[in-house]
């Protein structure tokens, strides 16, 4: 086909939209329209990240976050945390309890190891110490005392 023919394509849809006879719409259409936009409008999520939105921080080499909802009055963070295989993370305290479940590679301490499917949760003023990966990971954390939360 000719690149010349593609180039058409925008006149010929318009002029064959122009030469069609104007249709009405079915009754009540507008009624059954203006009422999904109030269903959405009450379904509407606090939060709404697709895969290629948001942006990754990091401020430790080889670990990014990506803060995918927080909760200023209930003071919670949702993240996803991401370890370069080998990396450290530091030891930390939790201010509120933390919930981690592993969506991919591996997560460790001492001679705990997670990997893709676990779920861990460390209770309110645990101490977590150093928590290092072999292969890399993905967690999603959900965490109390808005630890993740950056100004």
């Amino acid at each position: 086909m000719s690149e010349e023919l593609f180039t058409d394509l925008p006149e010929a849809a318009r002029l064959f939209a122009e030469s069609l006879d104007p249709v009405a719409p079915a009754p009540g259409l507008k009624a059954r329209l203006m009422t999904r936009v109030a269903q959405f409008e009450q379904l509407k999520p606090a939060a709404d990240i697709r895969r290629d939105e948001g942006d990754w921080v990091s401020e430790i080499p080889g670990i990014a976050m990506k803060t995918l909802y927080t909760d200023i009055a209930k003071r919670t963070s949702t993240v996803l945390l991401r370890m370069d295989p080998g990396v450290t993370y530091p030891a930390h305290n939790h201010h509120g309890a933390e919930q981690c479940l592993v969506l991919k590679g591996d997560v460790r301490w001492g001679e705990l190891v997670y990997e893709e499917g676990d779920f861990i949760v460390m209770g309110k003023g645990t101490h977590h110490p150093e928590i290092t990966t072999v292969h890399g990971n993905l967690l999603l954390l959900v965490s109390g005392g808005l630890e993740f939360v950056h100004g």
